[in-house]
């Protein structure tokens, strides 16, 4: 009976021994740093039990759809804040990506998430949800100088520079040097077809857009002014002899005209070009950063099989070398989204997280944020011991657009034409008129 009693007594020292420290330990919660573990267990909570999205987010760049969907999901990457949204990503390719657009746009079929061009950020400006207050365009080194009527439509993933990239074996086999101006660069090219094995400058005219690097950005060169479109649209006849257009066009004709982009550059396209250039078949090619990466996911090493330098579009060596940056890929949300506010979430965590800097790194761009370098030592070369000038691309005015709409105005379209041997003066006289005529409407 003793041995109970003292059983019954432990039993209730025990108990109220477990009652204090339970107590004890509540209060310590309350007061320690336990209870912010619950707070960010309660957060934890509430993200996972909130409703479900789906985000669509279409882009047109090959490689970054790699990166988002393989090498590194993004999807995955923001499910780890953000438990409830699932990002579905797909791609379009580039030559049809911006007609494909326009034909979900007028179908108000467009996704949550996508990226628009530089040079259709007007067609857009009305149908997309201004971005101004997230911080990730406060951080943003060039979002603003895009903004249009005040409101930013788009924060750029990455911005590019312009190169002409080279086969080390061909240049290193007849001792070329790199062409300092626009003489030395056709000159350099007539070498290579005198040699009759390799094709001097690689150009698949077939897709027009091939020839953006001549026939879109040496205007905005030879005037060294990043808004040249939008000072076009200030003259009657930009075509005039002297002008930057007709200086920089007659640059071009003489390039096209030396015959070194093959027998029928308008017989071969962007496929083919890249696939003859990794084979080793041409010797030359014109393309943004971006062609870099594209280069090794081709099979390719860029280290060692290429060099790249500048576009020389000047004629001495005494004036500065003028370089085109071209901010692009600008990721907005249109106003038919039914997701605006997890759409504007996405973006901003898109810029403001880790994920962005290993995406400019893997896609070989460089950063628009602020106080983010992306790594790239690869383009360095084209750099070293040159004076450059920084040529900001802008895509034009209203004025100009609205001029460049009347005469559907295709400055590739304008290589293809020079490519198939034009008649160049009647050329720039037929656009002095349209275009006059188009500015008097």
């Amino acid at each position: 009976m003793k041995s109970f009693k003292r059983l019954s007594v432990l039993l209730c020292i025990t108990l109220l021994i477990s009652i204090i420290g339970v107590g004890c330990q509540k209060k310590e919660d309350n007061n320690g740093g336990k209870e912010v573990s619950n707070d960010v267990q309660k957060e934890n909570n509430e993200e996972t039990n909130k409703k479900p999205v789906t985000l669509t987010f279409v882009l047109w760049n090959e490689v970054g759809y790699e990166y988002l969907t393989g090498i590194n999901s993004i999807s995955e990457a923001y499910k780890k804040d953000h438990p409830n949204v699932t990002i579905k990503v797909e791609q379009i390719q580039p030559t049809e990506y911006d007609n494909t657009m326009k034909i979900r746009n007028s179908a108000n079929q467009l996704p949550d998430v996508f990226l628009v061009r530089a040079s259709n950020l007007l067609t857009y400006k009305e149908i997309m949800v201004p971005l101004n207050e997230l911080e990730a365009t406060k951080s943003n080194n060039v979002a603003l100088d895009y903004a249009l009527d005040g409101n930013v439509i788009g924060i750029p993933q990455g911005a590019f520079n312009e190169f002409v990239y080279y086969r080390k074996d061909i240049f290193e086999k007849y001792d070329l040097e790199i062409p300092k101006t626009w003489d030395e660069f056709i000159s350099t090219a007539n070498t290579i077809k005198e040699k009759g094995e390799y094709i001097p400058l690689l150009l698949g005219g077939k897709d027009s857009w091939t020839t953006y690097p001549f026939n879109e950005f040496m205007p905005l060169l030879q005037a060294n002014d990043g808004k040249y479109w939008s000072d076009m649209a200030s003259k009657d006849e930009p075509f005039t002899k002297g002008e930057p257009f007709y200086e920089s066009y007659l640059k071009i004709k003489a390039l096209y005209d030396a015959k070194v982009c093959g027998n029928d550059p308008l017989g071969y396209g962007w496929d083919q070009q890249k696939a003859m250039f990794l084979a080793g078949e041409g010797a030359m090619l014109a393309a943004g950063q971006w062609f870099a990466q594209e280069y090794d996911t081709m099979g390719g090493n860029k280290d060692e099989d290429l060099g790249i330098f500048v576009l020389p579009v000047r004629e001495s060596k005494d004036e500065p070398l003028n370089v085109i940056t071209t901010a692009e890929g600008f990721m907005g949300t249109p106003k038919t989204s039914k997701n605006i506010e997890e759409a504007k979430e996405f973006i901003n965590w898109f810029y403001m997280s880790d994920y962005y800097k290993e995406y400019v790194d893997y896609t070989q761009q460089l950063s628009t944020m602020k106080d983010v370098s992306a790594d790239i030592p690869f383009f360095n070369q084209a750099f070293e011991g040159v004076d450059l000038e920084y040529v900001v691309y802008d895509a034009g005015n209203e004025e100009y657009k609205k001029i460049a709409d009347t005469i559907s105005f295709d400055v590739k379209g304008m290589g293809q034409d020079m490519l198939a041997g034009i008649d160049f003066e009647k050329m720039m006289s037929d656009m002095n008129k349209k275009w006059k005529d188009a500015r008097n409407k």
